[in-house]
C-alpha cells in the first residue's frame, strides 16, 4: 500500500466493526499503530494477554498513548495510525494538530468489513430508521466485544446516536 509521505490516519468506526484490522493493514511493516486499549494489555496487571480495563484508568491510559504517539511523530514515523473511536472531541484533535503541526497529512479512515459497510449506511440515515434496528446492532457489537472489551451495548448505543457521517479533519482541527 502507497501512502503519502508523513501521514497519520485516523481510525473512526464502532467497536467490532474491523478498526483493528484495518489498522493494521494501513500501518504495513513501515508504520506503527497505536491504540489506547493496548494500556489495559500492557501497563496493568501481570497478564498481557488479559484485557484489564478499569474506567479510573483511562484517563492514565489515553495519556500514556498520547505520549507514545507524539514520540512517533517527532521521530518521523509513517505511517501512523490511531486506532480508536476517533469522533468530533478534544482527544481526536490532540493527536490530529499535534501531526499537522509537524508536517503529517492527516486522514480519516474507517474499517472496510462487509458489516461495517452496512452499519455505516444505517447510521448516516438513522434518522428515518427504526430504533430496534439500530438496537439490534448494538446487541451483537456489544455480544462481538464480550470476550475482551466487554463495551455495554448502552455505550455503543450512545455512540451510535453521536455518530457524525460526514465528519472531516478540518472538522476535528476546528472544533473546541
Amino acid at each position: 500500500m502507497e501512502h503519502p509521505a508523513k501521514t497519520v490516519y485516523l481510525m473512526r468506526g464502532l467497536p467490532a466493526c474491523g478498526k483493528s484490522h484495518r489498522a493494521k493493514r494501513l500501518a504495513g511493516e513501515q508504520g506503527v499503530v497505536f491504540e489506547t486499549d493496548e494500556y489495559f494489555y500492557t501497563q496493568v496487571g501481570d497478564d498481557s494477554s488479559r484485557y484489564d480495563y478499569s474506567d479510573d484508568l483511562l484517563p492514565a491510559a489515553r495519556d500514556w498513548n498520547l505520549a507514545r504517539f507524539r514520540e512517533a511523530v517527532v521521530s518521523d514515523v509513517s505511517p501512523i495510525v490511531v486506532d480508536r473511536g476517533n469522533g468530533l472531541n478534544l482527544e481526536t484533535r490532540e493527536y490530529a494538530a499535534f501531526a499537522v503541526e509537524h508536517g503529517y497529512t492527516v486522514e480519516l479512515a474507517e474499517p472496510d468489513s462487509p458489516w461495517w459497510q452496512e452499519l455505516r449506511v444505517l447510521l448516516k440515515y438513522q434518522q428515518y430508521m427504526k430504533d430496534e434496528l439500530l438496537d439490534a446492532w448494538a446487541r451483537k457489537l456489544a455480544d462481538a466485544t464480550r470476550d475482551d472489551h466487554r463495551v455495554p451495548t448502552a455505550t455503543i448505543r450512545h455512540w451510535m446516536a453521536n455518530w457524525r457521517h460526514d465528519l472531516s479533519v478540518d472538522d476535528i482541527l476546528n472544533s473546541v
